[in-house]
C-alpha cells in the first residue's frame, strides 16, 4: 500500500495540480478539508495543496474513502474515468469478501496502464509498471492489502520508540521496555466473540437536554412499535467487538464525527441494502438494545450519471454503487432501529446542493 499511495498516487496529484486551473484545484482542496472523518483515524485532511506534508496514511484514506467522488467532481471526465479503472482495482484488492472477486480484475489495470500516456506521458507508464506489476499476485499468495501492509507495524514501532530516551542505544532501551511492558501486560487473551460481536453499552457523558428534545418524537416511534419506555436506560456510545459507535447525545466525540452510520434495511430499493442514518442516542426496552436515529431516504443515483460527457462500463459502475450510495438529507425520518441493524461508522461527503453520498469505513483498526 505504501508504493500505491505515497508512489504513484502522490505522483497523479503532482500532475493533477499542474492540469487545473488553479482555482479548481484550491476548490478541490477546500472540498477536502470539509469531509470530516471518524474518530478512530485520530486526525483530519490538511488542505490538498499541502499534499506534499502529508502522511502516507493520509495519502491511503484520501485514496481509498474520497477520491471517486473528489474525481468525479473536479476532474474533467474522460480524465476521471480513467482513474476510477485504477481505483476499483486498488480498492478490489484492499479489500474482498470472497477471493473470486478477483477474476479477472487485472483487465482494469490493463486499461489504465494503456491509457496512461495519454495523459501523463511515457515516464508515468513504466513507473505505473513497475510498481504493480506482481500485485494481484501478491494479495493471491499473502491476502489483502489492507492485511499486509505496514502501517499497523509502523505504529507499533512508532510507539515503541517513544519508550526510549534520546537517541543513544535504541535498540538496548527497547529490549529493556518491552520487557517490562509485556510482564504489565494484562494476561488475559481475547477471542474472536471478543473482536467481533460482544456488545457493550457506555452511559457517561450524555446529553440528557438533547435526550429530551427528542422525547416526543421517540414515544411516538415507540407507540408505533408498541413499545413501553418506561424504565429505559439511555447510552451515549455502543461498542460490537473492536467497533465503537458514538451518538448526538456523546459530549465527548471531539472533532471527530462517528455517528454518522450505515444500517442494513431489505425493504432499500437500493442494491446496496443499506442507508444512512445519524444515531440521536442509544437505550434499552425489555432487555433488548436500539438506537434512536434520523433516516435518510436513498435515492437512485450512479456514478454513469457523474460522468455523462463518457461511457462508463457497467462493471465500474456497480462497484462504484456498491461502494457508495447517495442519499437526500433534506428526507429523512425518525425511527427505533435494533443495535445489530448497524453496520459501520461512514464518510459522509456533499455532492450537489441536496444530495450528498457516504461510504463505509472497512476494517478501520488499520487506522491506528
Amino acid at each position: 500500500m505504501h508504493l500505491v499511495c505515497s508512489g504513484h498516487f502522490k505522483t497523479l496529484i503532482t500532475y493533477w495540480e499542474r492540469i487545473l486551473l488553479p482555482d479548481v484545484f484550491d476548490q478541490g482542496s477546500n472540498y477536502l478539508i470539509s469531509i470530516i472523518l471518524p474518530h478512530s483515524f485520530k486526525y483530519q485532511f490538511i488542505p490538498l495543496i499541502q499534499y506534499h506534508q502529508w502522511k502516507t496514511k493520509m495519502f491511503r484514506d484520501f485514496l481509498l474513502y474520497v477520491l471517486p467522488i473528489f474525481v468525479s467532481l473536479f476532474l474533467p471526465d474522460s480524465l476521471a474515468l480513467h482513474f476510477l479503472h485504477y481505483f476499483v482495482y486498488i480498492r478490489t484488492l484492499y479489500f474482498y469478501d470472497h477471493v473470486t472477486e478477483l477474476d479477472g480484475i487485472e483487465n482494469l489495470f490493463n486499461y489504465y496502464y494503456e491509457r496512461i500516456t495519454d495523459y501523463y506521458g511515457k515516464k508515468s507508464q513504466l513507473c505505473t509498471l513497475h510498481l504493480h506489476l506482481h500485485l494481484k499476485d501478491q494479495v493471491l499468495k499473502h491476502g489483502a492489502l489492507v492485511f499486509t501492509s505496514c502501517f499497523a507495524r509502523e505504529s507499533y514501532i512508532g510507539q515503541s520508540v517513544k519508550w526510549c530516551l534520546g537517541r543513544k542505544y535504541i535498540l538496548e532501551q527497547f529490549i529493556t521496555w518491552y520487557s517490562v511492558d509485556r510482564s504489565l501486560a494484562l494476561k488475559n487473551s481475547m477471542k474472536l466473540n471478543d473482536i467481533f460481536y460482544e456488545e457493550k453499552f457506555i452511559g457517561n457523558y450524555i446529553n440528557m437536554l438533547l435526550i429530551q428534545n427528542y422525547q416526543d418524537k421517540l414515544n411516538i416511534c415507540s407507540i408505533k412499535k408498541k413499545m413501553n419506555l418506561t424504565g429505559s436506560n439511555f447510552f451515549s456510545r455502543y461498542s460490537r467487538g473492536l467497533k465503537l459507535f458514538h451518538s448526538r447525545a456523546y459530549t465527548r466525540s471531539g472533532y471527530g464525527i462517528s455517528y454518522f452510520v450505515s444500517i442494513s434495511n431489505e425493504n432499500c430499493l437500493m442494491k446496496r441494502k443499506t442507508c444512512f442514518s445519524d444515531v440521536l442516542f442509544y437505550f434499552d426496552c425489555d432487555d433488548r438494545h436500539y438506537a434512536f436515529v434520523k433516516k435518510y431516504k436513498c435515492i437512485n443515483f450512479s456514478f454513469s450519471d457523474a460522468l455523462p460527457t463518457v461511457s462508463v462500463p457497467q462493471f465500474i459502475s456497480d462497484k462504484l454503487n456498491f461502494y457508495y450510495g447517495f442519499y437526500n438529507h433534506k428526507q429523512f425520518s425518525y425511527k427505533i432501529i435494533p443495535v445489530a441493524d448497524i453496520s459501520n461508522k461512514v464518510i459522509n461527503m456533499k455532492w450537489s446542493n441536496d444530495t450528498f453520498v457516504y461510504t463505509d469505513v472497512v476494517c478501520e483498526r488499520e487506522h491506528d
